[in-house]
């Protein structure tokens, strides 16, 4: 089972590589759309891959409970980073917008 990280949020504009995901950086290293975009399909590849763990333990087809109940977790701790994520961005839209010009 392969375990991947994510970088600290405040390494995130400062790394030169993009993340592992696609092939989604341009020349300065990526902007901060593709890599929100990469993320985002790397948590709902995390969810995928939990789910078929899932669904092969419960029929038996292979797969150990341990490394099942871990996909899940990992799963579900990618998907409460980009929610995190989603509500700074959300709160920060809303703050601009009442900005007075």
């Amino acid at each position: 089972m392969n375990i991947h990280g994510y970088p600290s949020v405040s390494s995130i504009g400062q790394s030169p590589q993009a993340p592992d995901v696609g092939k989604t950086s341009t020349s300065s290293g990526g902007d901060f759309g593709s890599i929100l975009k990469a993320y985002t399909s790397q948590v709902n590849h995390d969810i995928k891959s939990a789910a078929h763990a899932g669904e092969n333990l419960a029929l038996g087809k292979g797969g150990s409970t341990s490394e099942t109940l871990l996909a899940i977790k990992e799963a579900g701790l990618s998907m409460q980073l980009m929610l995190g994520v989603r509500n700074k961005l959300v709160d920060a839209y809303r703050e601009i917008s009442r900005m007075q010009v």
